[in-house]
């Protein structure tokens, strides 16, 4: 059986356009480091076609489908306390300078004003019994 219909060249480009457009899609996805390498991409070319009583003409209509690899999640860890004065204190877990518990900052100036090594106590004096 002949070739009826040149793909390429169907609906004056538009079917070649849409899929080449889904593949870049697809492509894309595989490629970006921020999706499962292991799942499975998808790209489906839907074409459908009503015709008349006289079945003498149909319309088609076509589309492009793409099942892509979602973005996998991100996670991170935060610390939560308090300021000492009724206040709340969040930070990112490994943004942290080691050894810190707590920083306060004056928002205007940006001038650190105490560190959790000011708050620490003064054991000069304190023997160790055993």
């Amino acid at each position: 059986m002949e070739n009826m219909i040149n793909l390429e060249k169907f609906a004056e480009g538009a079917l070649a356009e849409k899929m080449n457009g889904a593949l870049k899609e697809v492509l894309e996805n595989i490629q970006d480091p921020n999706t499962d390498f292991k799942l499975k991409r998808k790209l489906t070319l839907e074409m459908t076609f009503v015709s008349g009583e006289d079945r003498e003409l149909a319309e088609v209509s076509m589309i492009a489908k793409t099942k892509l690899a979602p973005n996998k999640p991100i996670a991170t860890k935060i610390v939560i306390g308090t300021d000492g004065k009724g206040g709340v204190l969040a930070s990112e877990y490994k943004k942290q300078v080691p050894g810190q518990s707590v920083m306060r900052v004056d928002e205007e100036t940006g001038e650190v004003l105490t560190t959790g090594e000011e708050n620490s106590i003064n054991l000069e004096g304190i023997k160790l019994v055993k």
